[in-house]
């Protein structure tokens, strides 16, 4: 490099450098080339593991100036390319707490941005400084729905086929545990029953963990059989399809214990049970004024929460440890619910081992093909269909569900919603009603090829990025180590 001097004793600068741009940038500590070693390190492996890559190589940089020039680079508009079909979904800070959304370019298969938040409005406002974007891919979440309508309204919006099958899956998992839906009430206060003979839910949450109650008990008590008998651990783990470790713990109780249960605090209605349960034994259902009763006793909690505790009883007609005296027969579970009123359901039993089959594995039997399954995912499904007529209609159903993403066609669509509909099972009901709410979005998710599948691809990997950098996964840092990194941007200071 050559250095000139100015003979002008008037001019401030006395010494001139002849710039090279294709070396170093005007005040750079860094040559071209290794700023750009620099950004490729940081991007690939973050601060401090770049900081001892870089040092075993002769190149001395600090972690922080590492990081610092990985987030200087993506300030520059690093994605300049038009974005035509965008794949939008939510990535969680903190699982059920804090979210924040990913917009990736399904064509070129790279994150576009990363914002902060998960809501309609930042959505939107993406998408209005994207007025090129021709098709958007989302899930099933509303919120996004809705930012693409008032974001991109010229957009043409494609529900995930992948999160539609989940819907269906779980629509029958709820069907399964709740055979007849919710209970409506009419004006008067008096719950309405529909053909379908709608259940409480309440009800049916407590004969469920009494039934499961009962089933552990059984369980230990063919434990505690065998062991007597004198066989091993191990044996009695193999025959009875059990872990070793629990059969080894519960081998040494003489009795079972409960489940721990959560103390009970005051902003919690379950710690003034006692009252609540005589003052509606004695005809007080009103949650207003048990709401004021428990006021006066020390309740910090909220009117709705209390609402919700009370609404089982209300479905049954009285508290629920009230409903259930004797104990309950696992063989005969039933037997029971006659004193409410309230059928629970009918316990389903896998052929081959004995045991009660899950409404999530039988929502998750009921939805994949036969050609996938094992013989014994087969056996277990030809129990379920030859039980239950309500199992074979929502198999039915699920096969054909999947077959419209393969077969493309618009009239199969418009016959299934109206089977769906008219097949008289309340979750069946209640997905097409949901389908039809957003039909446009569906319609374009049996005809269009795109989904969100590299979107969740981007999502896992940046669960791993944010990971790996600990307390120091900022927003922007992590939107410069998402984004792609671009060979041509310049070193500045």
């Amino acid at each position: 490099m050559t250095r000139w001097r100015c003979r002008n004793d008037r001019c401030e600068r006395r010494i001139f450098a002849e710039r090279i741009p294709g070396l170093a940038a005007p005040f750079a500590r860094r040559t071209t080339r290794l700023a750009g070693i620099v950004r490729l390190f940081g991007h690939s492996a973050g601060g401090r593991p770049s900081e001892r890559l870089m040092a075993r190589l002769g190149m001395l940089v600090g972690h922080c100036t590492i990081l610092r020039e990985v987030k200087r680079s993506a300030q520059t508009d690093a994605n300049a390319a038009l974005v035509r079909v965008a794949g939008i979904d939510d990535w969680a800070w903190k699982k059920g707490m804090n979210y924040g959304t990913v917009i990736v370019d399904l064509e070129r298969r790279q994150v576009v941005d990363v914002l902060p938040d998960r809501s309609a409005a930042s959505t939107a406002e993406w998408l209005k400084r994207h007025p090129e974007i021709e098709v958007i891919s989302h899930d099933r979440a509303g919120l996004y729905a809705e930012g693409a309508r008032v974001g991109a309204p010229q957009a043409r919006q494609v529900a995930d086929r992948f999160h539609l099958l989940q819907n269906f899956r779980e629509a029958v998992e709820r069907q399964l545990i709740y055979p007849g839906g919710p209970v409506r009430r009419s004006s008067d206060g008096a719950p309405e029953k529909s053909r379908s003979q709608r259940v409480s839910q309440g009800a049916h949450r407590h004969f469920a963990q009494r039934a499961a109650r009962a089933a552990q008990l059984a369980r230990f008590a063919e434990i505690k059989v065998l062991y007597e008998a004198g066989e091993s651990i191990t044996a009695i783990a193999r025959a009875l399809g059990l872990g070793r470790r629990r059969v080894e713990r519960w081998s040494r109780f003489i009795v079972l214990p409960e489940r721990n249960a959560t103390e009970s605090k005051a902003c919690t209605p379950a710690d003034f049970e006692a009252l609540l349960s005589r003052r509606f034994t004695e005809g007080t259902t009103s949650v207003r004024l048990l709401f004021g009763e428990i006021k006066q006793q020390g309740y910090t909690g909220s009117y709705s929460h209390l609402a919700r505790f009370i609404a089982p009883w209300k479905d049954a007609g009285r508290p629920l440890d009230f409903i259930v005296e004797a104990p309950l027969d696992p063989a005969s579970p039933a037997s029971s619910s006659s004193a409410c009123g309230v059928r629970p359901p009918a316990p389903r039993i896998d052929p081959t081992t004995g045991r009660h089959i899950s409404p999530l594995t039988a929502a998750a039997l009921c939805v994949k093909p036969r050609g996938q399954m094992t013989s014994r995912q087969l056996t277990v499904v030809d129990a379920l269909k030859a039980g239950s007529e309500e199992f074979t209609t929502m198999r039915q159903l699920a096969m054909r569900f999947r077959g419209l993403f393969r077969g493309g066609s618009l009239e199969k669509l418009d016959d299934w919603l109206r089977d769906a509909f008219s097949s008289g099972i309340y979750s069946m009901r209640r997905f097409a009603k949901t389908l039809r709410q957003d039909k446009s979005a569906v319609q374009n998710a049996v005809t269009d090829p795109w989904s969100n599948g590299q979107t969740e691809g981007q999502i896992n990997r940046l669960k791993t990025l944010k990971r790996s950098m600990y307390g120091r996964a900022s927003i922007e840092l992590l939107r410069a180590r998402m984004l792609p990194l671009q060979e041509n941007d310049l070193h500045r200071e």
